[in-house]
Formats: C-alpha cells, sequence, structure tokens
C-alpha cells in the first residue's frame, strides 16, 4: 500500500480543517497559529506513512505503536476545532437540542433528573462517564493481539466515528445543559471529591466545549459494542453494562441532551458499515490507496 486508510483519513481531515482556517482567516483570533498546527500535524503523519509500508518487519511493540497513535493524534485534533466552530457556526445554539428534548419528553430530561440525585450515585456516573477514554481502547488492544487486521479496520472505523461528530459540532454548536441550563438547576452534582476531580479534569483538558451534538460519547460507545458484537462476542457482553452506564451518564451528569443520544445512536449504526466499506474499497487492489499489483491483505469478516 501507498498509504493506510487510516493516515488517508487524518489527511483529509486535516485538509478541510485548512481550507476552513483560510476561508475564515478574518474570522479567527490566530489563523496562522492554526495553519501551523495543522501543517505540523500532518508533517506527523509522514514518519506514520513510511513505517506503515514495513509494518510487517516491525518489533511488535513498535507496530503497536503505530496502530494506535490515533489515540493521541484525534484528541490533538479536536482541541482546535473550537476557534474554527466559533468562526464558521457563531455562538451556541443549545435551544435548538432544548426545543427537541422539550418536544419529544415534555420536560428538560436533565432537569428531571435532578431528583434522582444522590452523591454515592453522582461519584459512580461520572467515573461511568469517564470510562469514555478507555472504552475504545482497551477492547482495540485485545482484537489486536488477536488479529492484527482486525484491530487496523477497527481503528479506522473509530477514525470515521470521530470525524462524523466532529462534523456535527459544525452543524449544530452547542455547550450542553451543565452551562446552557445551569440556572434550572437546584442541585450541584460534584459535592464530593471523586465527582469534581472528573469533572475539573474534563473541563481542563478538552478545549473544544461546543462539542454536544451528536454525543460522541455515545458514538463512540455503540460504534464498540457494534463491532465487539460482529468480531469479539465474548467482549461485548463485558463492555455492554459499562456502555450503557456511561451513555446514561452523558444525560445524568449534564453534558448532553437526549437528542445528542439520538443522533449519536443513529450515525453509529450509519458509519460503521459504511466505515467497512470504505476500508474495503481502501484495501482492495486497484484503490487509489493500493499498490499496484498487490494483493488484497484482508477480507472483511462476517
Amino acid at each position: 500500500m501507498r498509504i493506510r486508510p487510516t493516515e488517508a483519513i487524518h489527511f483529509v481531515a486535516l485538509l478541510l480543517l485548512t481550507v476552513l482556517t483560510v476561508i475564515f482567516w478574518k474570522n479567527l483570533e490566530d489563523p496562522r497559529g492554526m495553519l501551523l498546527a495543522y501543517g505540523a500535524l500532518s508533517l506527523a503523519l509522514f514518519p506514520m506513512v513510511y513505517l506503515s509500508r514495513r509494518q510487517d518487519r516491525l518489533p511488535a511493540p513498535v507496530s503497536l505503536l503505530l496502530d494506535f497513535y490515533p489515540a493521541a493524534f484525534v484528541p490533538i485534533v479536536f482541541n482546535t476545532l473550537s476557534p474554527l466552530i466559533t468562526a464558521t457556526r457563531g455562538g451556541a445554539r443549545d435551544d435548538l437540542l432544548i426545543n427537541a428534548d422539550r418536544a419529544i419528553f415534555g420536560v428538560d430530561v436533565t432537569v428531571w433528573m435532578e431528583q434522582f440525585s444522590r452523591p454515592w450515585l453522582n461519584d459512580l456516573l461520572y467515573t461511568f462517564y469517564a470510562t469514555y477514554y478507555f472504552i475504545a481502547l482497551i477492547p482495540g488492544l485485545i482484537l489486536w493481539f488477536r488479529d492484527r487486521a482486525t484491530a487496523r479496520r477497527f481503528v479506522f472505523t473509530l477514525m470515521m466515528i470521530y470525524y462524523v461528530s466532529y462534523a456535527g459540532y459544525f452543524t449544530i454548536p452547542a455547550l450542553g445543559p451543565r452551562f446552557a441550563q445551569a440556572d434550572l438547576y437546584t442541585k450541584s452534582l460534584t459535592v464530593s471529591p471523586i465527582s469534581r476531580v472528573i469533572n475539573d479534569t474534563i473541563n481542563h483538558l478538552e478545549k473544544t466545549k461546543l462539542d454536544v451534538f451528536p454525543s460522541g460519547h455515545t458514538m463512540i460507545s455503540m460504534a464498540v459494542l457494534i463491532v465487539m458484537w460482529k468480531r469479539a462476542r465474548d467482549v461485548f457482553w463485558w463492555l455492554l453494562p459499562i456502555a450503557s452506564l456511561l451513555i446514561v451518564a452523558t444525560v445524568y451528569c449534564r453534558f448532553h441532551y437526549v437528542i445528542d443520544l439520538i443522533a449519536g445512536t443513529t450515525l453509529a449504526f450509519i458509519v460503521v458499515p459504511l466505515g467497512d466499506r470504505l476500508y474495503d474499497w481502501a484495501m482492495r487492489e486497484g484503490s487509489p490507496l493500493a499498490r499496484r499489483g498487490s494483493r488484497r491483505p484482508y477480507s472483511a469478516l462476517s
């Protein structure tokens, strides 16, 4: 292969972000800095392309890092989005999501859930909310040690999920109930050290705040469950309760509206099979990403 699908999708995403930076140059506070950031991220991909051509001859630890570097790469891209979202879309549009929840449920769901608030439950659900940062990585590692080709397909699918969710943030930028409806709550959820530390850490690490619709936490959780159901059924059963409580936590902890979860679940069921098809196309002999005369290195599992 000339380039793996994973690096290809990163290049496409960075190109689109670069184009947006140029188009909305006058609306950005530091457009040169953003272009430098996207240029640096693009340059960082070239060693990955080079190494991937020799991946079968690399030591296992190096090959592992080559397959899972997106776990660090994608959060860096995410943290560059806020200025572009503001420049292209203006302010937050939580009103659209609030109205959608009220139309469907007749109440503000996060406010309604306040009646169940207990310090121990807050800690429990904040902890499950934080499992988002591991719920894809650990199954990916399990797949990698079982079958590296399947793991690489899985990583590509996750990249599709992340970038589609980022596109959603540009479509309807929103801050989420914890900010937009703060004046409606009568109880704080961060009354203990555990919930407070998790909440403060998330606020510190995530620089992009207009990241509500669709729910990336839900999209990733559902995508992992869909893939594990097909590829590693034994892992699926372990992940099901974790993913379920993680999704509940996104609303209980006031990070998301329910409409965000509905959109995230719907998109996951669309993007996962689409990612499979794109991966197959990219790996097929004769595709623009494949070396001429090479054999197809991986067949999709049923």
